[in-house]
């Protein structure tokens, strides 16, 4: 029994081993027959152990695999960066070598065709399947197949020894000389000319508003058209515009058309038209005088604004507000009214805090300056002049004459003598006297009583006016003498030429002088 396990134990490691000659078993056969009569266990032999599976050549295996991919995606990387950008790969037919009858059959043709240029010259690559000198190679690279144009059909390269003639035209045929004097040379149309824009299209203009009458020595007189712009020196002579901001540092005095005038230190902005001024007060003062103007003024300063007309006032800057000061005439915001020599403060509620000042009004800077360079004297005719007056009736500032002679009559608070370009100016009211009035003053030259007068027609009646006359044309109609320089005068009075029914009021009168460098200003 234990002779079958045994023999069936070696068949078995016999197909296990995959031996092809039986091993022999007869020791072991006899040995274990031995035990088992002596009551030995029988010798166990141990197997020899299976051989593992080879697993060196799979690893080898695979290494070759990783370098096979690796020299494949090399190859690919080189193919591509010799083909320079923009340009497609051609199709190229395989190089096959020819038999050795088929090469002598073949003529030799020299190839002409220009070796190709890449943009990138790659190191040369060894080629595995071909010799390191090739006579087939010698004869060139085969054709490559030009692919179907997928566009138009191009006309076939010129050659680049090939030089393309374009066609020229037959040579025009000669035309006769003409004489030049019989040549007619066609007259081009004339370009129409360009229209101004008309409507809304045509840029606005900018309105004249005056001129500058005068600048104190050394004011230096700036001016700008708009916020942006940059500050200019004032060149005489030129106009005074809407929407100029003017700077000064002394006074200066613009004068519009109509002979109102306005004076301003500082600086202020001036807009406007033919009907109306605006001036805005940025820093110090203005003063206007526009007595018989008329037009409507307005003076402000932020939210403080005074309109008024045929008036003398003063307006200066008081921190956000004005201080306004009514020299002549009247002014009034809502029910507010100040009269000359009456001073309030403006803002934008209007009025308050009124107070009287009198004659000290003009005591102001900007005001006395003025009056010195353009007044010789001044009549404002307060209760100071009641003595002086011998004609007419004074009350409230205003004298109201009438009679067959003279109707206004004062002494001057002291002799003024005349001076060049001296005028007279006052402001006046004429009731029933439609013919005009004379004015003139009496002086005691020559040790004799002398009058000279002026005449003037169509002075308005019923509303107050102001007359500006220059002492130069001021006549002695008894003697046929006109006035000279150096004349001192004593009176003033008015003469109307209706003698009944009619009256005449005055307001105030002065003697003046035009500045010299207004008069140089307008030669």
């Amino acid at each position: 029994m234990g002779a079958r396990k045994e023999r069936l134990i070696h068949l078995l490691l016999r197909e296990r081993l995959g031996g092809h000659t039986p091993p022999d078993l007869s020791r072991n056969i006899l040995g274990a027959m031995d035990s088992a009569a002596e009551g030995r266990p029988a010798p166990q032999r141990s197997l020899p152990l299976a051989p593992k599976p080879l697993s060196l050549w799979m690893a080898v295996a695979a290494a070759i695999a990783v370098v096979a991919a690796l020299t494949l995606g090399a190859s690919a990387w080189l193919l591509n960066r010799e083909i320079p950008s923009g340009q497609t790969p051609t199709a190229v037919e395989p190089n096959v070598v020819p038999s050795q009858q088929e090469r002598a059959n073949t003529p030799d043709v020299p190839d002409d065709r220009e070796p190709i240029k890449r943009l990138d010259n790659p190191p040369p690559r060894p080629d595995p399947q071909r010799p390191d000198h090739d006579p087939d190679h010698d004869m060139g690279a085969p054709e490559p197949v030009k692919p179907e144009p997928s566009g138009p059909t191009l006309p076939d390269r010129v050659p680049d020894d090939t030089v393309e003639t374009p066609e020229q035209d037959p040579d025009p045929e000669p035309v006769p000389d003409t004489p030049d004097d019989t040549v007619k040379t066609p007259t081009p149309p004339k370009p129409e000319p360009e229209r101004p824009p008309t409507g809304s299209d045509a840029p606005a203009q900018p309105v004249k508003l005056g001129s500058v009458l005068y600048v104190a020595d050394k004011g230096k007189l700036t001016y700008r058209l708009g916020a942006e712009d940059k500050w200019q020196d004032w060149v005489p002579g030129n106009p005074v515009l809407s929407g100029m901001q003017l700077k000064v540092k002394k006074p200066a005095a613009i004068e519009l058309p109509d002979g109102a005038r306005f004076y301003f230190d500082g600086e202020v902005t001036v807009r406007g038209d033919e009907k109306s001024l605006d001036v805005e007060v940025t820093d110090e003062q203005v003063y206007f005088d526009v007595y018989g103007s008329a037009r409507d003024f307005t003076v402000r300063r932020n939210d403080a604004v005074l309109a008024f007309r045929d008036a003398e006032v003063l307006a200066a800057r008081s921190g956000l507000r004005l201080q306004v000061t009514c020299l002549g005439g009247e002014i009034a915001v809502g029910d507010v009214v100040l009269k000359a020599g009456w001073s309030a403060s403006l803002s934008d509620k209007g009025l308050s805090r009124e107070k009287f000042e009198g004659a000290r009004a003009r005591y102001n800077p900007l005001v006395a300056g003025m009056d010195s360079a353009f007044v010789l004297m001044r009549e404002e005719l307060n209760d100071d002049a009641r003595d002086r007056v011998y004609q007419g009736n004074l009350k409230d500032g205003v004298v109201t004459g009438s009679g067959r002679e003279a109707a206004f009559g004062v002494e001057l608070r002291e002799d003024v003598a005349v001076r060049e370009r001296g005028f007279v100016r006052l402001r006046v009211r004429v009731t029933g006297s439609p013919d005009g009035l004379s004015i003139g003053f009496g002086s005691d030259e020559e040790s004799d009583w002398r009058y000279f007068q002026s005449h003037h027609e169509k002075v308005p009646n019923g509303e107050w006016t102001i007359l500006r006359v220059p002492l130069s044309v001021l006549q002695d109609d008894g003697k046929k003498k006109g006035i000279w320089t150096g004349v001192r005068l004593r009176k003033f009075q008015i003469v109307l030429w209706t003698k009944e029914n009619s009256r005449v009021e005055v307001d105030w009168f002065e003697l003046g002088v035009d500045p010299e460098w207004n008069i140089k200003e307008e030669k």
